[in-house]
């Protein structure tokens, strides 16, 4: 039954919710790092780079560290360097990191306003910062904010992904709104791109049809879709 549903609203999703032509939000997200200038640059909340994203910069012959809490994501990762270490006190010197990228771990993040302080600190002069983030107001975010981690878990298992554990994580949604993106207090936002729901969370739900078409009606409104990335020059 839970495969028809999710069958089903596949095809909801492509007649009824906005129309996504062109490359995903991860290729976006790959291009911009792919085309940034660097000699050294640092994966913040790493984990285990499950999509290969640090390992494929890497092959370019520059520099990538690795950093996460997470020792255990950190073991699997195929970064030489790998750091255990908490993104909102980075064990950098000041001006020493060409490159900041993160994909989806602001949203994990008790005090974000503590990391984006360390990373303006440990960038250097004509360095990036590059960040994948989901936003707080969308309503899977207000959602997942107001229930019990372990609910998350449950939920991944009934989507029929392995090991959750394993990369789920409690979530804060304290930083990551549009107004925040538009709004750093430092730095030059060189790229900004904006992706409408709907998410693959709601996918098994046999009413998933009117998140689709909220998603459908604030298609262009970007205060009010599922994430973010955003590249920022000093």
């Amino acid at each position: 039954m839970r495969e028809m549903i999710q069958k089903f609203n596949r095809k909801i999703n492509s007649y009824l919710g906005p129309k996504r032509n062109g490359p995903s939000r991860i290729e976006i997200y790959l291009d911009i790092l792919e085309n940034s200038d660097f000699d050294r640059a640092l994966h913040l909340g790493s984990g285990r780079d499950e999509r290969g994203i640090a390992k494929r910069l890497q092959q370019s012959g520059v520099e990538v560290i690795a950093l996460d809490p997470d020792k255990g994501g950190l073991s699997d990762n195929e970064l030489q360097n790998r750091i255990a270490g908490d993104g909102q006190r980075l064990p950098f010197r000041d001006n020493s990191i060409d490159l900041v990228f993160s994909e989806y771990v602001f949203e994990h993040l008790p005090e974000p306003e503590l990391a984006l302080n360390e990373i303006h600190r440990v960038l250097a002069t004509g360095g990036s910062f590059v960040v994948l983030v989901p936003n707080p107001k969308h309503y899977y975010a207000i959602v997942a904010d107001r229930t019990p981690f372990e609910f998350h878990l449950f939920w991944s298992r009934l989507l029929g992904k392995e090991n959750p554990e394993r990369d789920k994580f409690p979530t804060q949604y304290n930083w990551g709104t549009y107004s925040d993106i538009k709004n750093l207090e430092w730095g030059k936002l060189e790229e900004f791109y904006s992706f409408p729901g709907p998410t693959s969370y709601t996918n098994i739900l046999p009413f998933h049809f009117l998140f689709v078409i909220f998603d459908r009606l604030v298609e262009n409104r970007p205060e009010y879709h599922v994430s973010y990335i955003a590249k920022y020059t000093l």
